[in-house]
């Protein structure tokens, strides 16, 4: 029986793989139960394969991250009833349901620690993150601008306004570390994660090519994915990382738009793979 998560909406907004958010939304719903479930896309043909107690919630096509931005910070707010809202996206959703704890309800935002951050400012990842209704009504505050990435604009350039304006918390490291895990090291433990190169932790070859089977190489063809490609280079699965290589190869025009620290980095890990693996100048 799965735990019951009170007061909160899980919510999940995505126009361009709407299969595979479904999917975060159904591992998730199998760990969890919520009080509401809504689907935010434009992918109306995906009604037919929704579950029953998955409201779809059709929106404008939201066609870069920087509409996502805007759409979070400034139109979530407009359908969300319950005090809290659990943001998932298909590369990050819940693992755990038996690592909830209401003390997550004891803040106004919470996601995983940014490994990148200097402490104090390391919390947190909004794609898998936990939000109050108290935050997203803050963020309507005219002083709030459309800052992208979201959750920078929440967690670093508006966070001094939210927390001396409207009291807004967000969670300190420690909670943030149970509750899930981005670039960190997880015990697997956490409530939730975030990121496709977590993939590789929780799927063995076969789950994790019927996923990426989803994504078209053009769409794949991205800084994230040769973090995946890293990981699977560090797990010692190597025919895995060289078949995702090839994904690159099939789309040269597409890897040639990367900047040039993401291919220098992709060649990096494909020569510790296979000196042969391709060509100087590309993976």
């Amino acid at each position: 029986m799965s735990l019951f998560v009170p007061r909160t909406t899980l919510a999940c907004v995505d126009c361009q793989y709407p299969r595979l958010a479904l999917r975060a939304l159904r591992l998730s719903m199998a760990q969890c139960e919520f009080p509401a479930v809504k689907f935010f896309t434009d992918a109306t043909g995906i009604a037919a394969q929704a579950d029953a107690g998955i409201e779809l919630v059709p929106v404008a096509r939201i066609l870069s991250a920087q509409e996502y931005s805007r759409f979070m910070l400034k139109e979530l707010v407009r359908h969300v009833a319950t005090d809290f809202v659990q943001i998932v996206q298909w590369d990050g959703y819940v693992i755990n349901g038996a690592a909830w704890t209401d003390e997550f309800h004891d803040y106004d935002y919470i996601g995983a620690r940014w490994w990148f951050r200097e402490d104090g400012w390391n919390v947190g990842n909004g794609g898998f993150s936990l939000r109050s209704r108290r935050l997203l009504e803050a963020l309507q505050d005219p002083e709030v601008g459309i800052d992208h990435p979201e959750d920078n604009a929440i967690c670093l350039a508006h966070r001094a306004l939210l927390q001396a304006r409207y009291g807004i918390r967000i969670a300190p490291a420690e909670l943030a570390d149970r509750y899930a895990f981005e670039g960190t090291r997880p015990t697997l433990r956490e409530f939730g994660f975030h990121r496709l190169f977590n993939f590789p932790l929780l799927y063995g070859e076969a789950e994790l090519a019927e996923i990426l089977e989803a994504i078209p190489d053009a769409d794949f063809c991205n800084a994230v994915s040769v973090s995946l490609v890293r990981r699977l280079a560090e797990l010692d699965r190597v025919a895995e990382a060289l078949h995702y290589v090839r994904r690159f190869q099939r789309v040269p025009e597409r890897y040639a738009q990367l900047d040039a620290q993401t291919r220098a980095e992709l060649e990096q890990i494909v020569r510790g793979l296979a000196p042969t693996a391709g060509p100087r100048g590309a993976p």
